[in-house]
């Protein structure tokens, strides 16, 4: 199966925090997705069961979870670069850039957030201080990370008029 790395043209390497990771219980990619679901990315639960344990916030913030699901020594799962962009509201941004250059996942999460820049008004000054923090990556090739549309709920027509499309964050 073709890595993450692979999908972006880049060398995967070996991650201090993936084993920190498994020594805390989360041993592979599909336990970091069910644990982002157990912490907040419920749109993806009815695909993913949420994890019956969490070694908890203190033990794995965030911050560490979102990078733990963009490795790019993991299986390419676009799930795991959704769920992850659902996670990034509730991260800091200074905290959340220094991991993802540590990790050498700063440019799958650049395209998340030049996503939630252009499409989460709500959010943009988060967004535009996480890519500040990022510093200027090569752009990710289209079409090799999800499409800014499957970061997004759209909705039909509304009671206030046409369709609308709102930023998938993750639930308190």
């Amino acid at each position: 199966m073709k890595s993450l790395a692979d999908q972006l043209g880049e060398t995967a390497h070996c991650s201090l925090l993936q084993r920190k990771a498994r020594r805390l219980g989360v041993p592979d990619l599909a336990a970091a997705i069910r644990l982002a679901v157990a912490r907040g990315a419920r749109h993806y639960a009815s695909a993913w069961a949420p994890a019956e344990s969490d070694p908890g916030p203190d033990a794995l913030p965030d911050e560490e979870l979102v990078a733990l699901l963009l490795l790019g020594a993991h299986p390419f799962e676009p799930f795991a670069i959704r769920c992850a962009a659902q996670l990034v509201s509730r991260c800091d941004p200074a905290r959340l850039a220094r991991l993802a250059r540590l990790e050498r996942v700063a440019r799958p999460l650049a395209h998340i957030a030049g996503a939630g820049l252009a499409h989460d008004p709500a959010r943009a000054a988060q967004w535009r201080d996480l890519l500040g923090r990022l510093g200027r990556l090569p752009p990710v090739p289209a079409g090799r990370l999800p499409h800014w549309t499957r970061f997004v709920s759209h909705s039909g027509l509304t009671r206030r008029g046409g369709p609308r499309t709102d930023w998938l964050h993750a639930a308190p």
